[in-house]
């Protein structure tokens, strides 16, 4: 057990000195749908790092992995419009994000949680909103079976999923096993892909 969480440590630390070293790279003038990449893969991986550190399967609870950690993306409501993202935790089972479960930003401690008015409080992130920050003006993901934008689910593996369902049988039913590609888009056309591997879960920006 010592040595699990002493590797587990370590990776924590390399995570956060990504983000640190990320954001001391000089940028161009227009860099905002690489910043949005970048901030996505950070907070794609860092999910992918509670599910292993906080793993939720249960012999007593045949439901367990509708709690799985995920990064789920959400529509803005039709007033402000645009796109943000959650990472949360469904401790209660409900498929509704609550704030309490969603995860921090190890750097500045606040929620990577937002509402539909995509308008953050003082406790939320405002790296979460895809569109208000950055620019994003759609979104696709080539492992989506939702009828909504999509979501990553990670379990104690870091396998990945692409939704949890209703019943003890559908564990494993939804496991995604080829590449997972992220398409990001800008007001100009430009297009940032972000690809997740199977089996680990890994993130990282396509060349």
């Amino acid at each position: 057990m010592k040595k699990s969480i002493t590797f587990l440590e370590i990776v924590f630390a390399i995570f956060l000195i990504s983000i640190i070293y990320s954001m001391s790279i000089p940028k161009k003038i227009d860099s905002k749908l690489q910043d949005a990449t970048s901030y996505l893969i950070t907070y794609l991986n860092y999910t992918r790092y509670l599910s292993l550190i906080d793993n939720k399967y249960d012999t007593e609870d045949s439901l367990w992995f509708r709690k799985m950690w995920r990064l789920r993306f959400e529509n803005c409501s039709n007033e402000t419009d645009g796109f943000y993202f959650i990472v949360f935790s469904d401790n209660n089972k409900s498929g509704q994000a609550k704030k309490e479960d969603s995860a921090k930003d190890p750097l500045s401690q606040k929620h990577l949680y937002s509402r539909y008015n995509c308008n953050p409080k003082a406790d939320e992130s405002k790296y979460v909103l895809l569109t208000k920050e950055f620019g994003i003006i759609d979104i696709e993901l080539t492992c989506n079976v939702t009828s909504s934008i999509g979501q990553i689910l990670y379990d104690d593996e870091a396998k990945i999923f692409s939704k949890v369902g209703t019943n003890q049988k559908d564990f494993g039913k939804f496991e995604i096993l080829n590449r997972c590609y992220i398409h990001l888009y800008d007001k100009e056309k430009n297009k940032s892909t972000i690809i997740i591997e199977p089996k680990t879960g890994y993130a990282y920006g396509q060349k």
